[in-house]
């Protein structure tokens, strides 16, 4: 396990003075680069063997988002590699050592000549000392956008600069964004906070690709049921680049 310690900061909440959900992430993602810095796993060190994670699935549940200024605490726990995948949980804790939120991702080696993911190399495996999972929900890999309740389509969007990471092509985070940025001018609401989120992850997509969200609105049964929204968002061909869940 890795951790480091903060404050919730300013810039990292929305209107109700709460760490957004887009921030969450990019801890949590921050977090598993801090742990390989320096080791066979960094950023550096795979792309000296043109090689690159990259991720297709976010799980994420939330008990509470941090106000402005609160003391928290994230940490990454891998905790298996198998063939061409890497599993890893995030957490956060509050200052009295409190879960409020947890996270399972699922990441595939890729190789950026051939764009193919790759077996993980042994030297790799071995950046990344295995522990047990997290107890949370896992709901599997594929987010499915559905066939009952109400669509609405949500205009479209042009990807700029600024939404581009280092590898030169949409963060993971963003697409969290435009999904709930798409939510808010649709009318649904500021969807930053949302208590579980969902993500899979369909192509990359990069400068000046255009994305149109597509938003369904539907209402779950049972116990656990309530309002989800599922957002596709969709390349020029129709197909998804990113398909977006969450239950507020």
């Amino acid at each position: 396990m890795y951790s480091f310690k903060t404050k919730v900061r300013y810039s990292e909440c929305g209107v109700n003075k709460k760490l957004t959900l887009p921030a969450l992430v990019n801890y949590f993602q921050d977090c598993s680069t801090f742990q390989t810095a320096n080791t066979a796993g960094s950023w550096e060190a795979l792309m000296e063997k043109n090689l690159v994670w990259m991720i297709s699935n976010w799980e994420i549940e939330v008990d509470r988002y941090p106000a402005l200024y609160e003391e928290v605490e994230i940490g990454t726990v891998p905790y298996s590699i198998r063939g061409l995948f890497g599993c890893r949980n995030y957490f956060m804790k509050d200052a009295e050592g409190n879960m409020i939120a947890r996270a399972n991702s699922i990441w595939a080696l890729i190789d950026l000549k051939e764009q193919f993911p790759v077996r993980v190399p042994e030297e790799v495996v071995k950046a990344y000392p295995m522990e047990e999972k997290l107890e949370m929900g896992y709901s599997g890999r594929k987010v499915i956008f559905p066939k009952d309740g109400e669509n609405t389509s949500a205009g479209e969007l042009t990807v700029r600069q600024r939404d581009l990471d280092i590898n030169r092509h949409v963060n993971n985070e963003q697409y969290i964004r435009f999904a709930t940025d798409a939510l808010e001018e649709m009318g649904f609401g500021d969807r930053t906070h949302p208590r579980k989120l969902r993500v899979e992850y369909r192509k990359q997509a990069f400068k000046g690709d255009m994305i149109y969200p597509v938003i369904n609105d539907r209402t779950e049964e049972g116990d656990n049921g309530g309002r989800v929204f599922t957002v596709s968002l969709n390349g020029e061909d129709g197909k998804p680049y990113c398909l977006v869940e969450l239950k507020p």
